[in-house]
């Protein structure tokens, strides 16, 4: 029997959401992965004909470190590989062809890949509400072509493949998401979903901006809304932001 591997790294929910719309599309045996919290030690997949699907958010044109870390836990033995990368509306620049490297590099045939958008998280009026129907049926499209690949056996040219190597150089974000003193109950959720430890699970007000990488995991976990982004900056830089990426992009693939 096939079965579909997804290992999937999505803090604020939305790379999760992408990887479910196209799980669902592939009409297959499957199981998913969630190396968003925790990483889940070395995994070898050892059954030839099984299918692996890596899906991860785009950070500032590249894969966020966590997610490669964690990918880089799980081999293959030829096995069929499709990467996905899932960016707010700006560019995914260099992530995609990473991925792609990546995922190479851990013994898997890759076959396809594909760049698809989702609200952003740390501005949601770009791209809100995304992935939406349209988004959907593009990626059952891209399900479509995959398929067909697996058939084929073609593994992928990955000089098609959109991106820059070296890879862009980056830099962290200076914004981090603070707790709201009157809505935070220190229920403690946030910190122990937070995937880099950056919130102190005795006082869960606070957040070391060290370790924070602007994931917006802890926004999305919060049954309080108590965590948020805030402050000047945070206003000025939204604004222009959402300025400039306010013009609809649209899913690219490669098979």
């Amino acid at each position: 029997m096939v079965m579909i591997h997804s290992f999937v790294f999505s803090p604020s929910g939305t790379s999760r959401k992408v990887a479910d719309i196209f799980i669902e599309a592939m009409d297959m045996d499957s199981k998913t992965h969630d190396l968003t919290v925790h990483g889940i030690g070395s995994i070898d997949i050892k059954d030839a004909n099984d299918i692996v699907v890596f899906v991860a958010p785009v950070y500032a044109g590249r894969v966020p470190a966590l997610a490669t870390e964690r990918f880089q836990a799980v081999n293959g033995h030829g096995q069929k590989a499709i990467a996905i990368a899932v960016y707010g509306n700006r560019d995914y620049d260099d992530a995609l062809v990473e991925m792609c490297d990546i995922i190479s590099a851990r013994g898997f045939n890759l076959i396809a890949a594909g760049a698809f958008i989702a609200q952003h998280c740390i501005f949601p009026k770009v791209a809100t509400a995304r992935p939406d129907a349209s988004d959907e049926k593009k990626l059952v499209r891209f399900a479509s072509l995959v398929r067909e690949r697996i058939i084929s056996g073609m593994p992928l040219d990955l000089d098609i493949v959109k991106g820059n190597r070296p890879y862009k150089k980056t830099t962290g974000v200076p914004l981090h998401p603070q707790a709201n003193q009157k809505k935070c109950n220190s229920c403690r959720i946030c910190a122990a979903q937070c995937p880099t430890g950056a919130i102190d699970a005795a006082d869960p007000r606070k957040t070391d901006a060290n370790k924070c990488i602007a994931c917006c995991r802890c926004i999305n976990v919060c049954p309080q809304d108590a965590r948020s982004f805030g402050g000047l900056l945070y206003k000025v830089a939204g604004w222009k932001f959402c300025k400039d990426n306010s013009r609809r992009l649209e899913p690219e693939w490669f098979v």
